[in-house]
């Protein structure tokens, strides 16, 4: 067996345990084994391993040997190790703070498709968080997102339609993305579509029935 089948087969068998797992004997034996993997290259299981070390499950909390395993599978490709080492540095988990590098990690996630990273880029970028605001560009990332079929990003999207942010307020598109949110399971909108219906013009209802 080549040392990339070998490093697939203990993964799957990692994940297998991990699927089975209520804690206990049987997630540090998932833990091992993932690490096994991860250190022989498999990108998934070293930031699965980094996950289990970031939150201590199967192994003790160390923040900086996640960063560590997130690292490894970033820099192997994977979008969303990328998004977790992007999320570490941006917060300053596991090694100093350093938000110019968390933002290239998240802007390469969100070039891969990553739905995280799009939900943050468009936070990050709507309130201008460590970035010159632009409103437009948030709104971009939320839509990719969205069109990806991600709830949080249609639901965000629906609140900055709503309320205009660099932009006339647009309610039957807002409607829409909420109405998208609320088919892929967010709870929070249905009670945005009722308050922006309260504010709607006969003529906008028709029209967001109509999308």
């Amino acid at each position: 067996m080549t040392a990339a089948g070998r490093a697939q087969s203990l993964y799957e068998k990692a994940h297998a345990l991990m699927q089975k797992s209520d804690g206990g004997a049987r997630l540090a034996e998932a833990a091992a084994l993932m690490r096994e993997a991860g250190d022989a290259g498999h990108a998934a299981a070293a930031n699965n391993f980094g996950a289990l070390l970031q939150y201590g499950r199967g192994v003790p909390e160390n923040l900086a040997a996640a960063r560590s395993y997130y690292a490894m599978a970033a820099e192997a490709g994977l979008a969303a190790a990328k998004f977790n080492l992007g999320f570490m540095c941006w917060h300053g988990l596991g090694g100093s703070e350093d938000k110019a590098a968390a933002l290239d990690w998240f802007l390469e996630a969100g070039a891969q498709g990553d739905a995280d990273a799009l939900t943050h880029l468009g936070r990050i970028f709507m309130t201008g968080d460590g970035v010159p605001q632009d409103t437009r560009r948030a709104k971009g990332y939320w839509r990719q997102g969205a069109e990806a079929g991600d709830h949080r990003c249609a639901f965000n999207l629906g609140v900055a339609l709503a309320g205009g942010h660099g932009a006339p307020p647009d309610l039957v598109a807002a409607h829409g993305w909420f109405s998208r949110a609320e088919a892929s399971g967010n709870s929070d909108a249905h009670r945005e579509i009722a308050k922006i219906e309260a504010v709607m013009t006969p003529a906008e209802k028709q029209a967001a029935q109509a999308l």
